[in-house]
């Protein structure tokens, strides 16, 4: 395994106190860790050598590896004999990048021992870098692993905030958009619909795969860390209805949008249609009075012209009765 793999590593116990590691340290062999301690190590998956690494050295099993190593993973958790794997997002808040463009979260579990891997930075491993800093690291494995997965979720908790306020900005300008402009208020629509479909697509399976992780985990190092679990289960299917929420008054938004371009497209095509139907008897005379044959009628009187033009105003106005007795206009 290259060097650049290694993000960090550290020997954390259970007094939140952290001592870490280098490259040599793990690179050949795992060290070992006293009663009360843990190692957590933290890998780039991308990286060269990680997936040899995981077999060779932690031990184990090529499908498991593959499971830690490749794109393309969902959020999913698998329990083995001998630990489990866990694989989560979290929302990319890295500069020039779309939070909906969730970053993989990929973990090892097995005793003693927590490997992650990620192959962007994410803010909630800086959180727990901090935290060992302070003296304040998680105590166990199991805390560990709870401890980030809520970090991710308070971030995405974060991130919805925002995408609820877009909402309510965007209900309220509707508002106040005029007719003939509501193109830039659908484009925003779409905006954040597709943000809000890119994250629950990611988010969903997140809330299944940690529902799965509270049933099935047969061993908890104490019962808190359990109802922590299920309350962090309750919150992610929480944020999934919140975003079926905004997603339905967005729809609810565009479809208003929608229904206000129609109708004055309607009234538009209603009024192009009435002018039509008063210049049709009127379009019908002059073309009939416009052949070029003999016998058109005052075409040699100094008042033809005049009389026509009475003609052609008397049948508008008799239009204009008729049309308003079948309240056409």
């Amino acid at each position: 395994m290259s060097s650049s793999a290694l993000i960090n590593a550290f020997i954390l116990d259970s007094d939140g106190k952290g001592t870490s590691l280098e490259w040599q340290d793990i690179v050949k062999s795992l060290p070992q860790t006293g009663e009360n301690q843990f190692l957590w190590v933290h890998l780039d998956w991308m990286a060269e050598g990680v997936r040899r690494w995981l077999i060779d050295i932690v031990g184990l099993d090529p499908t498991i590896a593959d499971g830690l190593s490749t794109r393309g993973t969902r959020p999913s958790v698998f329990f083995y004999d001998h630990g489990y794997s866990m694989n989560l997002r979290g929302v990319n808040l890295n500069a020039e990048n779309d939070p909906a463009d969730m970053i993989s979260v990929r973990f090892w579990v097995s005793g003693n021992m927590v490997i992650t891997l990620r192959n962007q930075s994410l803010k909630a491993f800086d959180d727990i870098r901090s935290a060992i800093a302070q003296d304040n690291a998680p105590r166990n494995p199991d805390d560990f692993v709870l401890t980030v997965a809520e970090r991710l979720i308070f971030r995405v908790d974060n991130v919805v905030r925002g995408l609820e306020e877009n909402v309510d900005t965007i209900e309220d300008d509707q508002e106040d958009t005029p007719e003939n402009k509501t193109l830039s208020l659908r484009r925003r629509c779409s905006d954040v619909r597709n943000q809000l479909s890119r994250l629950r697509r990611h988010l969903s399976p997140q809330r299944d795969a940690l529902g799965q992780y509270v049933e099935h985990k047969t061993a908890w190092l104490d019962k808190r860390y359990k109802r922590r679990a299920r309350s962090l289960t309750d919150k992610t299917i929480r944020l999934v209805e919140e975003f079926d929420s905004l997603r339905e008054r967005i729809q609810i938004v565009n479809e208003n949008m929608m229904a206000l371009e129609t109708e004055r497209m309607n009234r538009t095509m209603y009024w192009l249609t009435v002018i039509a139907g008063l210049f049709l008897p009127i379009s019908f005379v002059t073309g009939l009075l416009g052949i070029n044959v003999g016998g058109v009628p005052a075409a040699e009187s100094p008042f033809g012209f005049a009389g026509v033009s009475l003609i052609l105003a008397a049948i508008v106005v008799f239009e204009i009765w008729l049309f308003k007795k079948m309240r056409l206009i």
